[in-house]
């Protein structure tokens, strides 16, 4: 039995999926395993691993299930001590894994670990777009150093768009960590298990990450950045640009709308789900100030935001459910957890 699951969760991810396991190929530490979990691809994903990679296994989905219920199919079957859950658009160091495990193993107090992630660009090939074939382009700016919480409950990836010169080279805790790429305690997630699920399967996609993040924390479990485990990926959700209102709009309206959608529902989901009372009231005028703005962007920008305010309330009770779990089974007190709201 490996020591490390990899998973892949892959919708229509041919043009990365190449780049993305011949990395893991690559690797230093060899005691691992991979799975594809497929969410109904159409364009020969599926055919093209199993005809050239006959050591991964292939779980195919017929239709698209959304990530976090494929990432869960993943992690219910992965007989390993470590799962790797690591999306199709990224490419790992070849001592990735071996850094990862290495502090894993240092720290068993420890629920979840990611390495330095940085941003992947591609260029077509020769300068031929239109033959499809597309070069991955490693780059020194960051996608994700660990995840970052605001007292306003914003969620950011920490240092994302900053060119790395070293600022984030120490090894540390951090809240938790980008989906992307993160290394998790197999037995800290079951755990955490709520109704048979790890990823909250009512988020979909988006936020379900941070949630999860959020839940381990409240459990106990720390989350360790390691920077000498260096990993790239591209990321289609980009950060803004500016701060200013025009970057903003103009940032925004590069996201489809139904990934901003989903976004904007589960931040408030997550919120229900896993914020403590007193933790609330102490960052009140800043959660306020948050919420006052989103409304007032959508009833003046995003119009089509106003129906998830109606989702939200939908799914209340359920989000309920889940918080009485959490909250009956929480380990650490509202200070422990405030310490993080920066």
């Amino acid at each position: 039995m490996a020591k490390v699951s990899v998973q892949i969760v892959t919708w229509n991810s041919m043009r990365y999926i190449f780049d993305c396991i011949e990395s893991l190929m690559r690797q230093s530490y060899r005691d691992f395993s991979i799975m594809i979990i497929d969410n109904g691809s159409d364009d020969k994903t599926v055919e093209f691993v199993r005809t050239n990679y006959p050591t991964v296994s292939v779980l195919q989905n017929f239709r698209n299930l959304g990530y976090a219920k494929a990432n869960n199919q993943g992690i219910h079957l992965a007989s390993g001590e470590y799962v790797l859950v690591v999306n199709p658009d990224v490419i790992l160091e070849d001592d990735f894994l071996e850094q990862l495990v290495q502090s894993a193993d240092r720290h068993p107090e420890a629920g979840s670990f990611a390495g330095k992630i940085l941003k992947l660009t591609t260029e077509a090939i020769d300068g031929n777009d239109e033959a499809g074939l597309r070069e991955a382009i490693k780059s020194d700016f960051f996608d994700c150093a660990g995840l970052t919480i605001k007292k306003s409950r914003t969620a950011i990836n920490r240092g994302e768009g900053s060119k790395d010169v070293g600022q984030f080279n120490r090894a540390e805790e951090v809240f938790g960590h980008s989906g992307a790429c993160v290394l998790f305690r197999k037995s800290a997630l079951n755990d955490v298990m709520i109704k048979n699920e790890f990823f909250d399967q009512n988020f979909g996609s988006y936020k379900e990450d941070v949630d999860l993040a959020w839940r381990l924390r409240l459990y106990g479990f720390s989350a360790w950045y390691i920077p000498s485990a260096v990993c790239y990926h591209y990321r289609r959700l980009a950060v803004s640009s500016g701060n200013s209102l025009r970057a903003i709009i103009k940032h925004r309206r590069q996201t489809s709308t139904v990934l901003r959608s989903m976004s904007f529902r589960n931040q408030r989901l997550m919120l229900i789900k896993n914020d403590q009372f007193s933790n609330i009231i102490a960052a009140l005028p800043w959660i306020l100030t948050r919420e006052i703005t989103a409304f007032i962007y959508s009833l003046l920008f995003e119009r089509f935001e106003i129906k998830n305010y109606f989702e939200v309330i939908k799914l209340f009770p359920t989000m309920m459910i889940k918080r009485k779990v959490i909250m009956a089974h929480k380990k650490v007190t509202a200070n422990d957890i405030r310490r993080w709201f920066k």
